[in-house]
């Protein structure tokens, strides 16, 4: 046995742990409402955003007065969604487990759910919003997961299995049916609580404000070299953690260098030195996110480029338009890329790669520091040539850099693909394979 399929053996032997199963199964599940989301999400604030990339391309505003109207609709589709995906991947993640451990068991999903809203659901603190929706949205996919595996066990442990399909039953039988797992409901719910009520204290205490208040400080000052790729490093290993985004390197960070720097360059009619050529927003979001974390756009062509299996294919082609400009959880769910440990080093290592290159291409004065503001939704590609004021060798670095990425994703996506070969059972270890 070669090297490469003692590695497959080894991932396939991760991908069956009980877990994992239930982890990349609720991923593929939810895959068609988070494309569904993200697609209505960059119709929103792509096209019909007067500040977004094809918004301002096109002067929304001037041809379209009720736009809007149509950008709240195609955000109200977004929201309910990618919005409330946590507590979706909660529901489904409860109802595989228990189907996986020991059958049908209905009310151990919408368990699941009000767990999860349970422990995030707060009207404790005085002139705020009950429901916090930064807890429910993609970026808390993973914690719905562990939610909904967790009170799954408990169905699983203390639960009957019941079925709610068979409608010759009788209202008696099906009152008896619910009753049967009382004892799993109450104690998940108790445990929810006991979450929920720390939480409340916190909240109430002004704990967790006193910590976003020492992050902005922080994030008010001055950063350095290794602080933007420490920054940088760590919001990718999140994101591939399942915490899908939650560390968005935005305008906001260390917002006084953007500031200085673009006041430099319209005063000096040049961006060439700056105060701060190496700040976070501009190495991070111009360079190490073509497509979005990990550099999502390169995966997606070498999954079309290369992958054997028809279904990989497909998600990546309808995840083209959202990764495209920028957005990359539907590829994340449906590639399954989130907690897959064949993915972790060039989806953590090429956005680092990405920008230490382009720090030095900056740094011999090849390439001008990116200063201005760019759109909303601008393609990753794109960010380069814009950020740095329409300088032609930007985007052509930038290409080069992608088709590096390619490259460097291919491997990895042809391992990939004998994983789900032996695990769909077409062929044994270290045979070849044959394109569906």
């Amino acid at each position: 046995m070669t090297k490469t399929d003692q590695l497959v053996d080894k991932l396939v032997r991760f991908r069956q742990l009980s877990f994992i199963q239930i982890a990349q199964r609720t991923m593929v599940t939810l895959f068609p409402i988070a494309l569904i989301g993200c697609i209505a999400g960059v119709i929103s604030y792509v096209f019909l955003s007067p500040s977004g990339f094809l918004g301002s391309v096109l002067y929304i505003k001037r041809w379209l007065p009720t736009y809007r109207f149509w950008r709240a609709i195609s955000n109200d589709i977004s929201v309910v969604t990618v919005g409330f995906l946590a507590p979706y991947a909660a529901y489904t993640s409860a109802q595989l487990t228990t189907r996986l451990h020991r059958g049908e068991i209905p009310s151990a999903g919408i368990t699941a759910m009000a767990c999860y809203v349970l422990v995030f659901y707060h009207g404790v603190r005085q002139n705020g919003s009950v429901i916090d929706m930064r807890y429910y949205t993609a970026n808390w996919f993973i914690v719905g997961v562990v939610i909904g595996y967790l009170v799954g066990l408990v169905f699983v442990r203390f639960g009957q299995q019941t079925t709610i399909n068979d409608f010759q039953l009788k209202s008696n039988d099906i009152l008896k049916s619910a009753f049967s797992n009382m004892k799993p409901i109450l104690l998940a719910l108790t445990v929810a609580f006991i979450f929920h009520f720390s939480y409340a204290v916190i909240r109430y205490l002004g704990i967790d404000m006193a910590i976003n208040q020492g992050i902005v400080e922080v994030l008010n000052n001055h950063s350095n070299y290794a602080l933007t790729m420490l920054i940088s490093l760590l919001a990718t290993i999140l994101t591939w953690l399942g915490f899908a985004e939650s560390l968005s390197i935005s305008n906001e960070m260390f917002r006084s260098e953007l500031f200085a720097n673009l006041n430099y360059a319209l005063t000096h009619k040049s961006n060439v030195h700056v105060p701060y050529p190496f700040t976070p927003a501009a190495l991070y979001n111009g360079f190490g996110q073509f497509g979005g974390v990990g550099v999502a756009l390169a995966l997606l062509i070498a999954i079309i480029w290369v992958n054997h299996h028809r279904n990989q294919r497909a998600v990546a082609k309808a995840s083209a338009l959202p990764v495209f400009f920028n957005t990359n959880l539907p590829l994340m769910l449906g590639a399954v890329v989130m907690l897959n440990p064949l993915y972790l080093l060039p989806f953590v290592l090429l956005p680092i790669f990405n920008m230490l290159v382009a720090s030095g291409l900056i740094m011999l004065h090849i390439l001008p520091p990116l200063v201005y503001p760019v759109p909303v939704g601008t393609p990753g590609i794109l960010a380069p040539l814009i950020g740095t004021g329409g300088d032609w060798w930007a985007l052509v670095w930038a290409v080069l850099l992608l088709i590096v990425d390619v490259l460097a994703y291919i491997p990895f996506v042809k391992i990939a693909d004998r994983v789900e070969d032996w695990l769909q059972g077409q062929r044994k270890v270290g045979e070849p394979h044959a394109r569906d």
